[in-house]
């Protein structure tokens, strides 16, 4: 396309200017070689004419790299004193423009890829977002010019970054290097990502997940998501042991993962203003200070089949019960952590006033004594020491109650912690407890209110066989009833048969 001699004005200091602003998807951009074409057509002019001041009598204005070819991107050189300015840059791709001596650069810049219609793109150099001079739809056919040079000296050693990052798509950068001149290449790829309800989820929703401490709009402690920066080691209790973490994403317990997910990657989207540790979340990618490999078409970890897969670094605290499989973690070190198996035990075919005691059998007809003390309890204590709880003790009831049997007695706890047994009910008994007596730790030793009942949630390791014991000689008296229950992967469950002892 051969330009236009109205869009520009070169006066008589070589100074080639536009002369009206370029406005994307009304101008059509001009290749640098049709710059230097129509340069080189005013230079052989007898006399300058109208408001483009070049003619045969005046110095060459152009030259290039190499013959003309319209098929490649071509590297101008505009001889002294001819220049453009920022603005008239704008006008121009495919190729490259050097000037002031070698001093200024304006390198071509073509995005390539699969990228969703009309994906907005943004550009970031020396960590700020270039103004845009392009429009959204140019992204099925994005050439332009960026200055890479200035003074003599690159702009951020000639870096930038090409930006992809659509609330509601998949998203996408690259890193660019401009100092090489030419035309340079970004390749994107954007989708429409299934796992983001833009309707329910909407930008305004996800605002209200974070502090306005870090640019959300929740007053300062009644955010949902709290990302801490600094080491942690925690241990996931699937058998990966303690590790190293370098963050903490924390959940207040009133969300979805699914939900989490997806105000997160709100938080990285173009129009965000949310900052991570002073870093922009639209141009976030690992955790700060970290040089993880990236996840980026979800740089908090991608969402798949209902599971989050989060990325490298990070603890996360605050799931739901409901989530409580659904996540894995990669730590500093890039061990993947898979949460525990978590199950429970469920006895049915009972009525209200039954009495269920449901503990690990001892293959001999009764039920086996997991541990013993392993030292003294004073009256009046609420906390004991085991010498070694099994790893499926209950940590804490959840909605159902945990228990523990002391030389025979029972009591309910709040918690446990490896071997310590917490917020026992009722305390310790007058006399105490000496080191060594026997406990047992039953899944489920209570009365039941309904047709069924549940142990708290535990950590599941290997199968075992529990034992179960339903009683009740009150006022629906039954033939006291016992049997055997298999606990897998999937917990275990056992049917009481009532039958009436009148």
């Amino acid at each position: 396309m051969a330009i236009n001699a109205s869009d520009f004005t070169i006066d008589s200091s070589g100074n080639i200017r536009q002369a009206t602003a370029f406005v994307p998807g009304t101008h059509s951009r001009y290749t640098t070689l049709e710059l230097h074409a129509w340069l080189q057509d005013l230079a052989d002019n007898s006399a300058p004419a109208g408001d483009d001041l070049v003619s045969i009598l005046g110095g060459n204005p152009s030259e290039l790299a190499g013959k003309r070819n319209a098929s490649r991107p071509m590297a101008l050189t505009l001889l002294p004193n001819f220049n453009i300015n920022d603005a008239t840059m704008q006008w121009f791709k495919f190729g490259s423009i050097e000037q002031n001596s070698g001093d200024d650069l304006y390198t071509g810049l073509k995005v390539l890829g699969s990228l969703v219609a009309s994906s907005p793109i943004y550009i970031t150099q020396s960590n700020a977002k270039i103004t845009k001079y392009w429009q959204d739809a140019d992204a099925a056919n994005f050439q332009i010019l960026v200055k890479a040079k200035s003074g003599g000296a690159l702009i951020d050693s000639g870096n930038i970054v090409v930006f992809s990052r659509k609330y509601g798509q998949t998203y996408s950068h690259f890193d660019v290097n401009l100092a090489a001149g030419g035309e340079q290449s970004a390749a994107l790829s954007t989708e429409l990502d299934g796992n983001v309800d833009t309707a329910t989820m909407t930008p305004a929703v996800c605002a209200g997940y974070f502090s306005t401490a870090i640019g959300g709009t929740a007053a300062p402690g009644t955010q949902k998501i709290t990302l801490a920066y600094g080491d942690t080691t925690q241990d996931l209790g699937g058998g990966q042991g303690s590790l190293l973490h370098k963050g903490t994403i924390t959940l207040d317990g009133s969300i979805t993962l699914a939900q989490a997910y997806q105000a997160l990657m709100w938080a990285c989207s173009e129009s965000s203003g949310i900052t991570f540790n002073t870093t922009p979340g639209w141009r976030y990618r690992v955790l700060p200070g970290q040089s993880y490999a990236e996840n980026q078409k979800a740089p908090f970890g991608s969402f798949a089949g209902g599971k989050w897969f989060v990325a490298q670094g990070w603890w996360l605290t605050g799931v739901q019960a409901a989530d409580s499989k659904n996540y894995q973690l990669i730590s500093h070190t890039g061990v993947t952590e898979t949460p525990p198996t978590s199950v429970a035990i469920q006895v049915s075919g009972v009525v209200a006033g039954d009495y269920v005691l449901v503990a690990r059998d001892n293959g001999s007809g009764g039920f086996a004594n997991d541990t013993t003390l392993a030292s003294s309890a004073t009256a009046g204590a609420t906390s004991i020491t085991l010498t070694a709880a099994p790893a499926d003790t209950p940590v804490a009831p959840g909605s159902q109650a945990c228990y523990i049997r002391i030389n025979g007695n029972r009591h309910t706890y709040t918690s446990r912690s490896g071997n310590t047994i917490n917020g026992l009910s009722p305390a310790v008994p007058a006399g105490g407890y000496a080191s060594g007596l026997p406990v047992f730790i039953p899944f489920i030793d209570a009365v039941a209110a309904g047709t069924s009942i549940q142990s708290a949630n535990f950590q599941f390791g290997s199968n075992f066989t529990a034992r179960y014991r339903v009683r009740n000689g009150g006022v629906s008296p039954i033939v006291p009833f016992e049997s055997t229950l298999s606990v897998t992967s999937n917990g275990g469950s056992g049917t009481a048969v009532r039958g009436s002892d009148q």
